[in-house]
């Protein structure tokens, strides 16, 4: 599908939080635009393939009908119940998502958790997320439980801006607020040495640091669209029902461009929400002619730094910039070059130059990749807000004047 001049090639449909505050579906090849919880435009999401392997992700039920295979186990005190409380996808009708104590010890406490078996890789990194909503409770716990007692775990809080309380082992944990009540909860682990299989768990909990509930029939929090992939982060929503399904990667190009983008001189500017996906490399944007040796771009690198990036019949011109660890939010970024003047700006400043290097050997450039490099590879796994190709080296106070916030 056309996307302006670009085509968007993934095959597969996307799942994001649309203007009217409800998750939405973009169909095969349709950009995926994603706003903010208040309405607002949060941008193109742009995002590598991926892998829900964790089944039944909107029915936590463990019974089953006869010759029905159900994926999640629920503990002794813990019942699976219907309810017609609206998902984040706006969907209202009776769903067992509501996750409660069975009332059977009106006087005493114990545990309230939903889980289920995954074979998984050993020394990979997973992350495993999930929409919840407090109900009677409004805490939470995630668990990546192991063979032989190991656990890593995150404590949610449930209310206001959703808040995050004891954790033990986690690479990284996260909440976001999602509307109508609901926070995305997110857990990163990397899963131990000779390990092939973790639980993932979901527990109600009476604190941000206690998971032992009463057992009244009083202590409930909903559950929604459980997620366990490879990787650092949570990549949007991916439904499953009783098998593991993969979301290809967003591939968004535009070929026969030479005439949009400067050659012996030009300016690449992108705008994005940003998103470190940390340990791997993030493509912005890169103009090139299909191969690694011809091209001009702007990149994250897999430590976690900005940079600029010109390299011209095999020859490297320029390859630095600055440390992207604090970066968050919005950011608006420009490449300018020209033979001998290569600038890296970044939110109105000016954050990295260099004087060598000549554009001489460099070939007519003829293709634009947005959010990846030349080959589909690297995707930026952001928010892309807006992009442009000028075909002269901007001034320096142009280009702070087009990078100013």
């Amino acid at each position: 599908m056309a996307f302006g001049d670009f085509t968007v090639d993934r095959n597969d449909k996307k799942y994001v939080l649309g203007s009217g505050g409800t998750i939405i579906e973009y169909a095969e090849d349709e950009p995926a635009f994603e706003f903010n919880t208040d309405g607002s435009y949060k941008g193109l999401l742009v995002e590598p393939a991926a892998t829900n392997i964790c089944k039944q992700s909107e029915d936590i039920r463990d019974t089953a009908a006869a010759g029905e295979t159900r994926p999640w186990t629920l503990n002794a005190t813990a019942t699976p119940t219907q309810s017609t409380a609206e998902t984040p996808d706006g969907d209202t009708s009776n769903k067992y998502i509501k996750l409660v104590d069975d009332g059977s010890n009106p006087t005493g406490t114990g545990a309230v958790q939903v889980y289920q078996n995954i074979t998984v890789s050993a020394g990979t990194k997973y992350t495993f997320s999930v929409f919840l909503k407090a109900d009677q409770l409004a805490f939470a716990q995630l668990q990546a439980q192991f063979p032989a007692a190991l656990s890593k775990s995150q404590y949610f809080g449930l209310s206001g801006a959703g808040t995050k309380g004891t954790a033990s082992g986690l690479d990284d944990s996260k909440i976001e607020a999602y509307p109508n009540g609901w926070y995305r909860c997110t857990i990163t682990w990397t899963q131990p040495a000779a390990n092939t299989s973790v639980y993932p768990v979901i527990q109600v909990a009476d604190s941000i640091s206690n998971n032992t509930v009463d057992l009244d029939g009083t202590s409930s929090i909903f559950v929604w669209g459980a997620q366990v992939e490879t990787g650092p982060i949570a990549t949007s929503y991916i439904p499953t029902t009783t098998a593991s399904v993969t979301r290809n990667a967003d591939d968004i190009t535009l070929g026969s461009a030479s005439s949009l983008i400067g050659q012996t001189e030009g300016t690449l500017y992108v705008e994005v929400d940003w998103r470190l996906a940390t340990g791997t490399f993030q493509f912005l944007l890169d103009a090139n002619v299909g191969t690694f040796d011809d091209r001009v771009a702007i990149y994250n690198t897999n430590g976690s730094e900005l940079r600029m990036y010109a390299d011209a019949n095999g020859v490297n011109l320029t390859n630095q910039g600055e440390s992207s660890a604090a970066y968050s939010g919005i950011q608006k970024i420009a490449f300018a070059y020209k033979t001998d003047d290569f600038e890296l700006y970044r939110n109105g400043s000016s954050i990295s130059s260099d004087t060598g290097g000549s554009l001489a050997a460099l070939p007519t450039l003829t293709d634009i990749d947005l959010g990846q490099q030349y080959d589909g590879s690297a995707p930026c796994n952001m928010w892309i807000r807006a992009v442009a190709l000028y075909p002269k080296r901007l001034s320096d106070a142009e280009c702070e004047a087009l990078t100013t916030l």
